[in-house]
């Protein structure tokens, strides 16, 4: 069962992506990771907490066209957007009073970091 839903995430992932391509200012960065997105699983981006801690600041908006783990420590709070998270990595968003967003939302805000 857990396939399938990995499977369905994907799936709405890259409709809306698949939509935003067509219609929107920020089509290259939408083609962009809708390729990514598409991969098989194997080959799909990974990113642990200190990376995403490395390369961002205090509220900022980031999107992981993956799955993001729990290695490392998330510093400040941030709004993250992936298609999968370790149920660590969770807890430890939350606990730095991050946010998980949804994609639709977060394609409507104005500053985005993609971190690969």
């Amino acid at each position: 069962m857990e396939v399938n839903a990995e499977r369905s995430d994907v799936k709405s992932w890259l409709a809306v992506l698949e939509q935003a391509q067509h219609s929107d200012k920020r089509a290259k960065l939408w083609k962009r990771l809708y390729k990514l997105a598409s991969k098989p699983t194997r080959q799909r981006i990974e990113v642990d907490l200190y990376k995403i801690d490395r390369h961002t600041s205090e509220n900022d908006n980031v999107i992981v066209p993956g799955k993001v783990l729990s290695a490392g420590q998330l510093g400040h709070a941030v709004s993250i957007s992936a298609i999968s998270f370790s149920a660590k990595a969770l807890e430890a968003i939350e606990g730095s009073k991050g946010k998980v967003v949804p994609l639709e939302e977060m394609m409507k805000r104005e500053k985005i970091n993609v971190i690969i």
